[in-house]
């Protein structure tokens, strides 16, 4: 096989690449060479919103379906759940995922906030749930760094900032980052990599903003990262990612997801 060479198979989400072929789970994710692709079996009623992983297995959040698979993305759990879940995170086992209840993208007060975090363990089963009132524009992605969670999410027409609320362990409120760029909607992915936060956000392109512990802006990426990214390891001056993708299939009138493996270097996004 000549170098470089790659060979997708989309549903079966078949690897090569420089003279390794095989299953993309012949080999451990950080080992995943940049441009392989995975593809989330089955067809769902919404777009991906988001992804998390334990190195072992992928969660995919399909706002009203939680799906698990292997990184061949073959499903191992489906399971129905209330429509609108996000961007999730996986702690200690257990998914983490942001529900929006009715407020999106709008100014209400906390009182009127339907905003929750539920929480499920390794297969799909609901364990608790977690108000997070705070979050007054719509919960829509969660990540969870150094003991404390993030959540992002929706945002009014007109804002000049950006908000991600942080959280304990038990989800009391500490307080309100403030991030001085515009998007359309707010906040959609947020993760923790390589030392930054990447936020996936809604424009004309989509993009992603690159923030310090403190949210502090450091670079941003006309690269869409807004329905899903996984940490695959590497060093901030050479990050590696998983970045899904949302497919509209019409033979079969569903949602497709697939994602292909990045490296981050050098201020831009590279993908092959």
């Amino acid at each position: 096989m000549s170098l470089g060479r790659k060979i997708v198979c989309l549903l079966g989400a078949v690897v090569a690449t420089a003279g390794f072929v095989g299953p993309v789970s012949a080999v451990s994710p950080a080992e995943l060479p940049v441009g392989s692709v995975i593809a989330c079996e089955g067809s769902y009623k919404d777009h991906v919103q988001g992804m998390a992983s334990d190195g072992e297995v992928i969660y995919w959040s399909f706002a009203s379906t939680l799906v698990k698979t292997d990184f061949d993305g073959k499903v191992l759990k489906s399971v129905p759940v209330p429509y609108h879940c996000g961007d999730p995170c996986l702690v200690d086992g257990k998914l983490y995922v942001p529900y929006g209840g009715g407020s999106w993208n709008r100014e209400i007060g906390n009182a009127e906030s339907r905003n929750f975090i539920r929480v499920y363990d390794s297969d799909l089963k609901l364990i608790r749930e977690y108000r997070v009132p705070e979050v007054v524009y719509g919960a829509g992605c969660v990540e969870f760094h150094n003991g404390r969670f993030f959540v992002g999410g929706g945002l009014p027409d007109g804002k000049t900032e950006n908000y991600i609320y942080e959280y304990d362990r038990n989800f009391r409120f500490v307080k309100r980052h403030v991030i001085p760029f515009v998007s359309s909607l707010g906040i959609q992915t947020i993760k923790y990599a390589a030392g930054s936060f990447w936020l996936g956000c809604y424009g004309k392109p989509n993009f992603c903003i690159r923030t310090d512990e403190q949210f502090r802006i450091r670079n941003r990426y006309e690269y869409a990262t807004t329905v899903g990214v996984i940490d695959l390891g590497g060093t901030p001056e050479q990050v590696k990612l998983l970045v899904a993708w949302h497919i509209w299939d019409p033979a079969v009138k569903g949602n497709r997801a697939k994602a292909i493996v990045v490296e981050v270097a050098n201020g831009k996004f590279r993908k092959k």
